[in-house]
């Protein structure tokens, strides 16, 4: 099956059948989705693009710190 963007309703249907805390779903190419409960957006962990966001801000917050 080919990666592609999945609909807010698939993703909702993924997370109640699987993990409700972390989103690591290999044929969703979205990068964030929203969070199955509460407010706000969580990363998806099979997506490469989002380790280097991850990273990203991790890096800022060490920067901020030290700099």
């Amino acid at each position: 099956m080919a990666k592609r963007k999945w609909t807010a309703e698939e993703v909702a249907a993924y997370q109640k059948e699987h993990s409700r805390y972390f989103y690591f779903n290999k044929d969703d190419r979205n990068i964030s989705v929203r969070k199955p409960f509460g407010i706000g957006w969580t990363l998806n962990m099979a997506n490469p693009l989002s380790w280097a966001v991850l990273g990203g801000i991790l890096l800022a917050a060490v920067a901020v710190k030290y700099f």
